[in-house]
């Protein structure tokens, strides 16, 4: 008799399109190795360049080291920009070299006339991982993507709450003849991640079903708080705009955390949102934030009563 075939499901709200396990990592290769991509910094204005055989891309980058995909908002953000900016705009506004602006623009010609992956930029002479990193910080400081926090997939057993990386199921899916599954999704303002989820589980049950075997369990589509969406080393963390992270976080109530989740205050550098004056309330960690860091601190109830104080700290991913 063969394994059962079970996948368990609280809710089917609908189904789109999800991302899949083939993906390309991008990472900053240093001394050390891949290293996370920082956007702090900048070069003058029509300077930055690398050597003609550099390169961006590795293929050992790890989800933890903070890569970038070519379907990540970032990365599309980046792969758009290099495949519609003229030379004087990588050059004068993105501040990228002359050498590097046509060389780019060449390889966009060579190319048919647009970017289809990081693989194909990645191939254009002087473009590693300096030109990459401004890139990533031109589109990020223009904000032409939105702000989204990365979310870790992650299946939650229905009888003992265990936590299992959806990337746990890769094999399966492999042996199977199926896609594999990305360790994380991204969520901005708009996402409708129950729908998202649902997408998931119909895919794990088609996994289930082919692949002749039991998952008990469904997506994490829904907890208390952020904190909860969080497996192993991965954590929710976020790309754009922290000033716009509570933003995200707040729209998703009802949906990945409790209805009655309110924000009652948020950190982020010189930013701060309070609900009402007098920082002492919200606790030591809000009243001696750090203000040169990268993290978002949010103060939030998820209480019927909204008496009981809590926080999230959402560090950027890149």
């Amino acid at each position: 008799m063969g394994s059962q075939v079970a996948v368990m499901t609280r809710r089917r709200v609908g189904t789109i399109p999800a991302e899949t396990g083939r993906m390309k990592l991008i990472g900053l290769v240093g001394l050390g190795g891949v290293v996370a991509i920082s956007l702090a910094g900048c070069a003058a204005d029509g300077d930055v360049e690398d050597g003609r055989d550099d390169v961006f891309l590795t293929d050992d980058a790890k989800a933890d080291a903070f890569g970038v995909e070519d379907w990540s908002p970032d990365g599309a953000a980046v792969l758009k920009l290099v495949s519609t900016a003229t030379q004087s705009k990588l050059d004068g506004d993105v501040g990228l070299s002359e050498k590097v602006a046509k060389a780019i623009i060449k390889k966009r010609t060579e190319l048919g006339g647009k970017f289809t992956d990081l693989a194909d930029l990645d191939a254009a002479p002087y473009v590693g991982k300096t030109v990459f990193d401004q890139l990533l910080r031109y589109v990020a400081e223009h904000h032409l993507f939105k702000t989204a926090l990365r979310v870790p997939l992650i299946v939650e057993s229905s009888d003992t709450e265990k936590k299992t990386a959806i990337t746990s199921y890769n094999t399966a899916a492999h042996s199977a003849d199926l896609p594999g599954f990305a360790r994380y999704t991204f969520v901005d303002e708009d996402t409708k991640f129950d729908e998202k989820m649902a997408s998931y589980n119909d895919r794990l049950a088609a996994l289930a079903m082919k692949a002749n075997i039991t998952i008990d369990g469904e997506m994490m589509m829904y907890a208390y708080s952020y904190e909860d969406f969080s497996v192993g080393t991965q954590h929710i963390c976020y790309i754009g705009d922290g000033n716009q992270v509570a933003d995200v976080m707040g729209a998703q109530a009802g949906i990945m955390v409790g209805e009655m989740y309110s924000i009652w205050a948020w950190r982020h550098k010189a930013k701060k949102f309070m609900e009402d004056e007098g920082e002492d309330q919200y606790g030591d960690d809000f009243a001696h934030y750090d203000t040169h860091s990268n993290d978002v601190l949010v103060i939030y109830t998820n209480d019927d009563d909204g008496t009981h104080i809590a926080s999230d700290v959402i560090k950027r991913c890149r």
